[in-house]
Protein backbone atom coordinates (compact mmCIF):
# COMPACT_ATOMS: atom_id res chain seq x y z
CA UNK A 1 0.00 0.00 0.00
CA UNK A 2 1.18 3.21 -1.32
CA UNK A 3 0.76 6.14 1.67
CA UNK A 4 0.28 9.23 1.12
CA UNK A 5 3.01 12.24 2.17
CA UNK A 6 0.37 13.33 4.79
CA UNK A 7 0.14 9.75 6.02
CA UNK A 8 4.34 9.46 5.90
CA UNK A 9 4.72 12.58 7.70
CA UNK A 10 2.19 11.51 10.86
CA UNK A 11 3.75 8.10 10.94
CA UNK A 12 7.36 9.62 11.55
CA UNK A 13 5.57 12.22 14.11
CA UNK A 14 4.46 8.97 15.50
CA UNK A 15 7.62 7.22 15.63
CA UNK A 16 9.38 10.08 17.21
CA UNK A 17 7.31 10.43 19.57
CA UNK A 18 6.66 6.81 21.13
CA UNK A 19 9.98 6.76 22.99
CA UNK A 20 8.88 9.99 24.91
CA UNK A 21 5.68 8.84 25.79
CA UNK A 22 7.12 5.07 26.89
CA UNK A 23 9.71 7.33 29.14
CA UNK A 24 7.01 9.85 30.60
CA UNK A 25 4.73 6.64 31.54
CA UNK A 26 7.71 4.81 33.07
CA UNK A 27 8.36 7.77 35.45
CA UNK A 28 4.51 8.54 35.69
CA UNK A 29 4.70 6.53 39.53
CA UNK A 30 5.68 9.42 41.77
CA UNK A 31 7.82 8.26 44.83
CA UNK A 32 6.15 8.94 47.72
CA UNK A 33 7.68 12.32 49.90
CA UNK A 34 9.62 11.07 53.31
CA UNK A 35 7.92 12.39 56.11
CA UNK A 36 10.01 14.62 58.04
CA UNK A 37 9.82 13.62 61.72
CA UNK A 38 10.10 16.49 64.86
CA UNK A 39 10.99 14.59 67.70
CA UNK A 40 10.32 16.83 71.00
CA UNK A 41 10.99 15.55 74.34
CA UNK A 42 10.25 17.24 77.82
CA UNK A 43 12.47 16.33 80.79
CA UNK A 44 10.80 14.88 83.82
CA UNK A 45 7.50 15.83 82.85
CA UNK A 46 4.80 14.00 84.04
CA UNK A 47 1.29 14.03 83.03
CA UNK A 48 -0.18 17.22 84.81
CA UNK A 49 -1.58 18.85 81.56
CA UNK A 50 -4.55 19.21 79.92
CA UNK A 51 -4.17 16.66 77.21
CA UNK A 52 -4.17 14.55 79.98
CA UNK A 53 -6.72 15.81 82.29
CA UNK A 54 -5.18 18.07 84.39
CA UNK A 55 -6.64 20.86 83.43
CA UNK A 56 -5.23 23.63 86.00
CA UNK A 57 -1.61 23.57 83.94
CA UNK A 58 -2.00 25.81 81.16
CA UNK A 59 -0.78 24.38 78.42
CA UNK A 60 -2.44 25.54 75.30
CA UNK A 61 0.54 24.63 72.46
CA UNK A 62 0.35 20.92 73.91
CA UNK A 63 -3.19 20.96 73.30
CA UNK A 64 -2.95 22.08 69.59
CA UNK A 65 -0.47 18.87 69.62
CA UNK A 66 -2.90 16.94 70.98
CA UNK A 67 -5.58 17.96 67.93
CA UNK A 68 -3.17 16.82 65.30
CA UNK A 69 -2.87 13.37 66.37
CA UNK A 70 -3.14 10.65 69.05
CA UNK A 71 -2.84 11.17 72.97
CA UNK A 72 -1.75 8.09 74.54
CA UNK A 73 -3.15 7.95 77.89
CA UNK A 74 -1.57 4.87 78.92
CA UNK A 75 2.39 5.10 78.20
CA UNK A 76 4.73 3.96 80.20
CA UNK A 77 8.75 3.97 80.84
CA UNK A 78 11.14 1.51 81.17
CA UNK A 79 12.79 3.19 83.96
CA UNK A 80 11.64 6.14 85.78
CA UNK A 81 15.02 7.89 85.78
CA UNK A 82 16.71 9.81 83.57
CA UNK A 83 20.03 7.83 81.77
CA UNK A 84 18.17 4.42 81.79
CA UNK A 85 15.15 5.53 80.63
CA UNK A 86 16.52 7.26 77.27
CA UNK A 87 18.90 4.68 76.65
CA UNK A 88 15.93 2.33 76.01
CA UNK A 89 13.96 4.64 73.99
CA UNK A 90 16.28 5.41 71.64
CA UNK A 91 17.87 1.87 71.36
CA UNK A 92 14.67 0.19 71.64
CA UNK A 93 16.13 -2.46 73.90
CA UNK A 94 14.94 -2.89 78.22
CA UNK A 95 18.02 -1.85 80.47
CA UNK A 96 18.33 -5.30 80.56
CA UNK A 97 20.16 -5.23 78.41
CA UNK A 98 21.10 -1.78 77.59
CA UNK A 99 23.05 -2.44 80.77
CA UNK A 100 22.16 1.08 81.94
CA UNK A 101 20.26 1.38 85.61
CA UNK A 102 21.80 4.39 86.63
CA UNK A 103 23.27 7.57 85.30
CA UNK A 104 26.37 6.43 85.31
CA UNK A 105 27.17 4.23 82.43
CA UNK A 106 26.49 4.78 78.63
CA UNK A 107 24.32 2.29 76.75
CA UNK A 108 27.82 1.46 73.91
CA UNK A 109 29.21 0.39 77.03
CA UNK A 110 27.00 -2.97 76.45
CA UNK A 111 25.74 -2.54 72.72
CA UNK A 112 28.60 -1.12 71.17
CA UNK A 113 27.12 -1.97 67.55
CA UNK A 114 23.63 -0.64 68.24
CA UNK A 115 21.51 1.44 65.64
CA UNK A 116 20.09 4.13 67.38
CA UNK A 117 16.65 5.39 66.41
CA UNK A 118 18.02 8.51 64.93
CA UNK A 119 20.87 6.89 63.64
CA UNK A 120 18.03 4.44 61.43
CA UNK A 121 17.17 7.32 60.16
CA UNK A 122 21.05 9.18 59.24
CA UNK A 123 22.13 5.97 57.72
CA UNK A 124 18.74 6.24 55.55
CA UNK A 125 19.99 9.94 54.03
CA UNK A 126 18.09 11.49 56.47
CA UNK A 127 19.91 14.73 58.12
CA UNK A 128 19.79 14.22 62.03
CA UNK A 129 19.96 17.49 64.29
CA UNK A 130 19.68 17.05 68.19
CA UNK A 131 19.42 20.22 70.42
CA UNK A 132 19.49 20.11 74.20
CA UNK A 133 18.94 16.93 75.37
CA UNK A 134 17.70 13.89 73.94
CA UNK A 135 20.31 11.18 75.62
CA UNK A 136 21.48 11.51 79.10
CA UNK A 137 22.76 14.66 80.37
CA UNK A 138 22.68 15.92 83.87
CA UNK A 139 20.70 18.65 84.66
CA UNK A 140 21.41 21.54 85.54
CA UNK A 141 25.54 20.55 85.27
CA UNK A 142 25.51 19.35 81.35
CA UNK A 143 23.51 22.15 80.15
CA UNK A 144 25.93 23.81 77.88
CA UNK A 145 27.56 20.29 77.31
CA UNK A 146 26.89 17.16 75.47
CA UNK A 147 26.78 14.65 78.36
CA UNK A 148 26.28 11.02 77.50
CA UNK A 149 25.08 12.00 73.58
CA UNK A 150 25.53 9.45 71.01
CA UNK A 151 27.65 11.08 68.27
CA UNK A 152 26.96 8.53 66.07
CA UNK A 153 23.65 9.45 65.93
CA UNK A 154 23.64 13.13 64.67
CA UNK A 155 25.01 14.77 61.85
CA UNK A 156 25.11 18.26 63.61
CA UNK A 157 24.32 19.02 67.44
CA UNK A 158 23.68 22.25 69.56
CA UNK A 159 24.12 22.55 73.47
CA UNK A 160 22.71 25.37 74.33
CA UNK A 161 22.93 27.57 77.59
CA UNK A 162 20.84 30.56 79.10
CA UNK A 163 20.61 32.04 81.90
CA UNK A 164 18.59 29.06 83.69
CA UNK A 165 22.04 27.57 84.14
CA UNK A 166 24.29 31.08 84.48
CA UNK A 167 22.23 32.53 87.30
CA UNK A 168 21.45 28.94 89.36
CA UNK A 169 23.40 30.53 92.13
CA UNK A 170 20.54 32.28 92.79
CA UNK A 171 18.54 29.02 93.51
CA UNK A 172 15.78 28.67 96.07
CA UNK A 173 15.86 25.52 98.75
CA UNK A 174 13.67 25.74 101.20
CA UNK A 175 13.45 21.72 101.07
CA UNK A 176 15.95 20.06 98.16
CA UNK A 177 14.25 16.95 98.17
CA UNK A 178 11.28 18.70 96.56
CA UNK A 179 13.59 20.96 94.25
CA UNK A 180 15.19 23.56 93.80
CA UNK A 181 13.44 26.57 92.35
CA UNK A 182 14.17 30.09 90.65
CA UNK A 183 11.70 33.21 89.35
CA UNK A 184 13.73 34.69 86.86
CA UNK A 185 13.30 38.68 85.74
CA UNK A 186 13.86 38.08 82.22
CA UNK A 187 12.68 37.17 78.89
CA UNK A 188 11.78 33.87 77.60
CA UNK A 189 14.43 33.90 74.96
CA UNK A 190 17.30 34.03 77.58
CA UNK A 191 16.45 30.93 78.77
CA UNK A 192 18.38 27.76 77.45
CA UNK A 193 15.25 25.69 76.35
CA UNK A 194 13.77 28.69 74.28
CA UNK A 195 17.25 29.14 72.56
CA UNK A 196 16.79 25.40 71.67
CA UNK A 197 13.43 26.10 70.41
CA UNK A 198 14.91 29.05 68.33
CA UNK A 199 18.31 27.39 67.24
CA UNK A 200 15.72 24.60 65.95
CA UNK A 201 13.45 26.88 64.04
CA UNK A 202 16.00 28.64 62.27
CA UNK A 203 16.93 25.55 60.64
CA UNK A 204 13.96 24.74 59.74
CA UNK A 205 13.82 28.23 57.57
CA UNK A 206 16.84 27.45 56.51
CA UNK A 207 16.24 24.41 55.15
CA UNK A 208 13.31 25.52 53.31
CA UNK A 209 14.24 28.25 51.86
CA UNK A 210 12.45 30.97 54.18
CA UNK A 211 15.56 32.62 55.48
CA UNK A 212 15.61 36.12 53.88
CA UNK A 213 18.79 37.35 56.71
CA UNK A 214 22.28 36.08 57.58
CA UNK A 215 25.62 37.44 59.38
CA UNK A 216 26.26 39.16 55.77
CA UNK A 217 22.92 40.73 55.43
CA UNK A 218 19.55 40.36 53.35
CA UNK A 219 19.93 37.85 50.33
CA UNK A 220 15.91 37.36 49.72
CA UNK A 221 15.15 33.57 50.70
CA UNK A 222 17.59 30.56 50.14
CA UNK A 223 17.74 27.08 48.41
CA UNK A 224 15.34 24.58 49.52
CA UNK A 225 17.23 21.59 50.83
CA UNK A 226 15.42 18.42 49.88
CA UNK A 227 16.77 15.91 52.33
CA UNK A 228 14.61 14.97 54.84
CA UNK A 229 15.13 15.46 58.21
CA UNK A 230 14.68 14.07 61.69
CA UNK A 231 15.00 17.05 64.61
CA UNK A 232 15.29 16.04 68.04
CA UNK A 233 14.27 18.79 70.27
CA UNK A 234 15.21 18.22 74.09
CA UNK A 235 14.03 20.63 76.77
CA UNK A 236 15.20 20.67 80.05
CA UNK A 237 12.68 21.63 82.12
CA UNK A 238 10.43 21.07 83.89
CA UNK A 239 13.62 19.03 85.32
CA UNK A 240 14.81 20.57 88.47
CA UNK A 241 15.79 23.06 89.25
CA UNK A 242 12.43 24.55 88.71
CA UNK A 243 13.62 27.97 86.28
CA UNK A 244 11.54 30.03 84.39
CA UNK A 245 10.50 33.67 83.79
CA UNK A 246 8.86 35.11 86.53
CA UNK A 247 5.35 35.55 84.71
CA UNK A 248 5.20 31.48 84.25
CA UNK A 249 4.93 31.67 88.59
CA UNK A 250 2.86 34.54 88.53
CA UNK A 251 -0.11 31.86 86.29
CA UNK A 252 -0.26 29.74 89.47
CA UNK A 253 -0.68 31.28 92.58
CA UNK A 254 0.67 29.02 95.38
CA UNK A 255 -1.98 29.84 97.88
CA UNK A 256 -4.06 28.30 94.71
CA UNK A 257 -2.16 24.77 94.89
CA UNK A 258 -3.90 21.83 95.73
CA UNK A 259 -2.12 18.78 97.22
CA UNK A 260 -2.78 15.44 96.46
CA UNK A 261 -4.38 13.55 98.97
CA UNK A 262 -2.87 10.61 101.31
CA UNK A 263 -4.49 9.06 103.85
CA UNK A 264 -2.81 8.34 107.07
CA UNK A 265 -2.75 4.74 106.30
CA UNK A 266 -1.36 4.64 103.26
CA UNK A 267 1.75 3.27 103.74
CA UNK A 268 0.21 0.16 105.80
CA UNK A 269 0.26 -1.94 103.21
CA UNK A 270 3.35 -0.93 100.70
CA UNK A 271 7.03 -2.49 101.34
CA UNK A 272 9.47 0.01 102.65
CA UNK A 273 11.74 -0.90 99.33
CA UNK A 274 8.73 1.02 97.15
CA UNK A 275 9.19 4.40 98.63
CA UNK A 276 12.38 6.68 97.41
CA UNK A 277 11.30 9.78 99.77
CA UNK A 278 11.35 9.19 103.23
CA UNK A 279 10.77 10.72 105.34
CA UNK A 280 7.49 11.09 103.45
CA UNK A 281 7.44 14.42 101.62
CA UNK A 282 10.61 15.14 103.13
CA UNK A 283 9.39 16.68 106.16
CA UNK A 284 8.44 19.70 103.99
CA UNK A 285 5.83 21.76 105.41
CA UNK A 286 2.91 22.26 102.89
CA UNK A 287 3.71 25.99 101.97
CA UNK A 288 6.67 24.34 100.98
CA UNK A 289 5.13 21.79 98.80
CA UNK A 290 2.92 24.36 97.57
CA UNK A 291 5.90 26.19 96.05
CA UNK A 292 7.65 23.47 94.28
CA UNK A 293 4.24 22.59 92.83
CA UNK A 294 3.94 26.01 91.74
CA UNK A 295 7.62 26.46 90.02
CA UNK A 296 6.84 23.17 88.25
CA UNK A 297 4.42 24.21 87.10
CA UNK A 298 5.22 27.30 85.69
CA UNK A 299 8.32 25.45 84.24
CA UNK A 300 6.01 23.83 82.00
CA UNK A 301 4.13 26.18 80.71
CA UNK A 302 7.24 27.65 79.43
CA UNK A 303 8.15 24.57 78.00
CA UNK A 304 4.67 24.46 76.31
CA UNK A 305 5.44 28.20 74.90
CA UNK A 306 8.62 26.75 73.43
CA UNK A 307 6.57 23.55 71.92
CA UNK A 308 4.05 26.18 70.46
CA UNK A 309 7.18 27.80 68.65
CA UNK A 310 8.31 24.68 66.95
CA UNK A 311 4.44 24.01 65.49
CA UNK A 312 4.18 27.61 64.34
CA UNK A 313 7.33 27.06 62.02
CA UNK A 314 5.83 24.04 60.72
CA UNK A 315 3.02 25.71 59.85
CA UNK A 316 4.48 28.50 58.51
CA UNK A 317 7.29 26.84 56.45
CA UNK A 318 4.55 24.40 54.68
CA UNK A 319 6.14 21.17 56.89
CA UNK A 320 2.84 20.47 58.79
CA UNK A 321 1.49 18.02 55.67
CA UNK A 322 4.41 16.35 55.83
CA UNK A 323 5.88 15.35 59.06
CA UNK A 324 5.38 13.28 62.03
CA UNK A 325 5.56 15.02 65.60
CA UNK A 326 6.46 12.52 68.70
CA UNK A 327 5.98 14.68 72.10
CA UNK A 328 7.05 12.74 74.90
CA UNK A 329 8.71 12.66 78.33
CA UNK A 330 11.28 10.45 79.64
CA UNK A 331 9.15 9.00 83.08
CA UNK A 332 6.62 10.41 85.29
CA UNK A 333 7.02 12.78 88.07
CA UNK A 334 5.74 12.78 92.16
CA UNK A 335 4.07 16.18 93.19
CA UNK A 336 3.52 14.66 96.70
CA UNK A 337 1.28 11.52 95.40
CA UNK A 338 1.86 8.54 98.86
CA UNK A 339 4.22 11.33 100.41
CA UNK A 340 6.66 10.70 96.95
CA UNK A 341 9.00 13.55 95.46
CA UNK A 342 10.31 13.71 91.93
CA UNK A 343 10.46 10.12 90.41
CA UNK A 344 12.62 6.54 91.31
CA UNK A 345 9.15 4.72 92.12
CA UNK A 346 6.98 2.17 90.39
CA UNK A 347 3.91 3.88 91.39
CA UNK A 348 1.74 5.04 88.45
CA UNK A 349 2.49 8.57 88.85
CA UNK A 350 6.43 8.24 88.32
CA UNK A 351 6.02 5.13 85.32
CA UNK A 352 3.36 7.15 83.45
CA UNK A 353 4.29 9.74 81.16
CA UNK A 354 2.96 12.19 78.57
CA UNK A 355 2.89 10.64 74.93
CA UNK A 356 1.78 12.38 71.97
CA UNK A 357 2.12 11.01 68.27
CA UNK A 358 0.96 12.97 65.51
CA UNK A 359 0.98 11.38 61.95
CA UNK A 360 -0.34 13.47 58.80
CA UNK A 361 -3.10 11.36 57.61
CA UNK A 362 -3.79 9.37 60.28
CA UNK A 363 -5.92 10.06 63.61
CA UNK A 364 -5.98 13.75 64.77
CA UNK A 365 -7.71 14.92 67.99
CA UNK A 366 -8.22 11.43 69.50
CA UNK A 367 -7.42 9.67 72.97
CA UNK A 368 -6.01 6.37 73.22
CA UNK A 369 -6.44 3.98 76.51
CA UNK A 370 -4.06 1.12 74.47
CA UNK A 371 -1.33 0.52 76.43
CA UNK A 372 2.25 1.61 75.01
CA UNK A 373 5.80 1.38 76.32
CA UNK A 374 8.49 3.43 74.88
CA UNK A 375 10.15 1.12 73.38
CA UNK A 376 7.39 0.64 71.29
CA UNK A 377 8.48 4.81 69.40
CA UNK A 378 11.29 2.67 67.60
CA UNK A 379 9.30 0.22 65.79
CA UNK A 380 6.60 2.79 65.11
CA UNK A 381 8.55 5.14 63.54
CA UNK A 382 10.64 2.46 61.38
CA UNK A 383 6.86 0.96 60.21
CA UNK A 384 5.66 4.90 59.44
CA UNK A 385 9.02 5.77 57.11
CA UNK A 386 9.35 2.47 55.30
CA UNK A 387 12.63 1.75 57.56
CA UNK A 388 13.90 -1.76 57.75
CA UNK A 389 14.51 -1.83 61.84
CA UNK A 390 16.79 -3.70 63.68
CA UNK A 391 14.95 -7.61 64.22
CA UNK A 392 15.51 -7.83 67.70
CA UNK A 393 13.74 -4.99 68.96
CA UNK A 394 11.27 -5.45 71.92
CA UNK A 395 8.92 -3.28 71.04
CA UNK A 396 5.89 -3.69 69.21
CA UNK A 397 4.63 -0.98 66.25
CA UNK A 398 1.47 1.57 67.55
CA UNK A 399 0.84 2.18 63.66
CA UNK A 400 -2.70 0.15 64.41
CA UNK A 401 -3.02 2.21 66.94
CA UNK A 402 -2.35 5.45 65.19
CA UNK A 403 -5.02 4.26 62.52
CA UNK A 404 -7.92 3.08 64.88
CA UNK A 405 -7.37 4.89 68.66
CA UNK A 406 -10.63 2.49 70.00
CA UNK A 407 -8.47 -0.94 68.70
CA UNK A 408 -8.34 -3.79 70.47
CA UNK A 409 -4.56 -3.73 71.95
CA UNK A 410 -3.23 -6.59 73.46
CA UNK A 411 0.24 -5.24 75.41
CA UNK A 412 1.87 -4.85 78.66
CA UNK A 413 4.57 -1.83 79.87
CA UNK A 414 7.50 -3.19 81.80
CA UNK A 415 9.18 -0.81 84.34
CA UNK A 416 12.86 -1.15 86.28
CA UNK A 417 13.71 0.71 89.61
CA UNK A 418 17.60 -0.67 91.12
CA UNK A 419 17.73 0.57 94.72
CA UNK A 420 21.30 0.60 96.31
CA UNK A 421 21.75 0.37 100.05
CA UNK A 422 22.94 3.76 101.38
CA UNK A 423 24.82 2.35 104.37
CA UNK A 424 24.85 6.23 105.81
CA UNK A 425 21.28 6.03 106.11
CA UNK A 426 19.37 7.48 109.41
CA UNK A 427 16.17 6.27 110.93
CA UNK A 428 13.35 7.72 109.19
CA UNK A 429 14.97 7.87 105.74
CA UNK A 430 15.14 5.68 103.10
CA UNK A 431 17.32 2.15 103.26
CA UNK A 432 18.36 3.41 99.48
CA UNK A 433 20.51 5.76 98.17
CA UNK A 434 19.84 8.18 94.87
CA UNK A 435 20.85 7.58 91.28
CA UNK A 436 21.82 3.65 92.57
CA UNK A 437 25.59 2.86 91.23
CA UNK A 438 25.41 -0.53 90.17
CA UNK A 439 28.60 -2.30 91.13
CA UNK A 440 30.26 -5.29 92.73
CA UNK A 441 30.74 -3.54 96.22
CA UNK A 442 27.02 -1.92 96.18
CA UNK A 443 24.64 -4.63 97.44
CA UNK A 444 21.60 -3.63 95.06
CA UNK A 445 18.30 -4.54 94.38
CA UNK A 446 15.61 -4.94 91.87
CA UNK A 447 11.80 -3.41 91.56
CA UNK A 448 10.62 -4.60 88.49
CA UNK A 449 6.58 -4.13 87.83
CA UNK A 450 4.26 -4.69 84.67
CA UNK A 451 1.46 -2.67 83.82
CA UNK A 452 -1.63 -4.35 81.88
CA UNK A 453 -5.01 -2.64 81.09
CA UNK A 454 -6.41 -2.75 84.73
CA UNK A 455 -3.66 -3.47 87.14
CA UNK A 456 -0.31 -2.90 87.94
CA UNK A 457 1.84 -5.87 89.37
CA UNK A 458 5.13 -5.29 90.94
CA UNK A 459 8.20 -6.84 92.93
CA UNK A 460 10.94 -5.77 94.79
CA UNK A 461 14.03 -8.04 94.61
CA UNK A 462 11.84 -10.99 93.18
CA UNK A 463 9.07 -10.40 95.78
CA UNK A 464 11.92 -10.89 98.92
CA UNK A 465 11.06 -7.36 99.55
CA UNK A 466 7.60 -6.56 99.01
CA UNK A 467 5.21 -7.19 96.51
CA UNK A 468 2.50 -5.03 95.34
CA UNK A 469 -0.69 -5.10 92.96
CA UNK A 470 -3.08 -2.45 92.57
CA UNK A 471 -6.60 -2.55 90.42
CA UNK A 472 -7.15 1.19 88.32
CA UNK A 473 -10.40 0.08 88.09
CA UNK A 474 -11.28 0.23 91.90
CA UNK A 475 -8.39 2.28 93.00
CA UNK A 476 -6.83 4.48 90.73
CA UNK A 477 -4.76 6.40 92.95
CA UNK A 478 -3.10 2.83 94.46
CA UNK A 479 -4.19 3.40 98.53
CA UNK A 480 -4.85 -0.33 98.70
CA UNK A 481 -2.13 -3.33 98.06
CA UNK A 482 -3.80 -6.13 96.85
CA UNK A 483 -0.86 -8.36 96.57
CA UNK A 484 -1.87 -10.87 99.79
CA UNK A 485 -5.78 -10.29 99.27
CA UNK A 486 -6.81 -14.05 98.39
CA UNK A 487 -9.07 -13.08 95.92
CA UNK A 488 -6.23 -12.12 94.08
CA UNK A 489 -3.86 -15.07 94.24
CA UNK A 490 -4.55 -15.97 90.39
CA UNK A 491 -4.05 -12.67 89.45
CA UNK A 492 -0.68 -12.08 91.01
CA UNK A 493 0.54 -15.48 89.66
CA UNK A 494 -0.84 -14.24 85.96
CA UNK A 495 1.13 -11.22 86.16
CA UNK A 496 4.13 -12.70 87.73
CA UNK A 497 4.31 -14.99 84.79
CA UNK A 498 4.19 -11.95 82.83
CA UNK A 499 6.30 -10.04 84.91
CA UNK A 500 9.38 -12.57 84.84
CA UNK A 501 8.71 -13.13 81.27
CA UNK A 502 10.24 -9.82 80.20
CA UNK A 503 13.74 -9.97 81.38
CA UNK A 504 14.09 -13.76 81.87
Amino acid sequence: MKLSLQSKIAFLFLALALPFSMIAKAEAPAEKKQYNVLFIAADDLNIDINAFGNNKVNTPNIDRLAQRGVVFNHAYCQAPLCGPSRASLMTGYYPDKTGVFDLGPRFRDALPDAVTLAQMYKNNGYYTFRTGKIFHAGVPGDIGQPGHDDPASWTMTYNPIGRDKTDEYLLNADNPMLGTYLAIDCEDNEMTDAISANVAVSILRQRTGNQEVTAYGRFGGGRVNPQPFFMAVGFYRPHVPYVAPQKYFDMYPWEDIELPENPENDWDNKPHAAAWTLPLNAGASEEQQKKAIQAYYASISFVDTQVGKLLDALDEFGLSENTIIVFWSDHGYHLGEHGQWQKQTLFERAAKLPLIISVPGYSKGEKTDAVAQMVDVYPTLAELSGFEAPDDLVGKSLVPVLENPKVNWENAAYTIQARTLNPRAREGQSKYSFNPMLASDNPTIFGRSVRVQRYRYTEWDEGKLGVELYDYEKDPKEFVNLATDPKYKDMVEELSEKLHGFYK
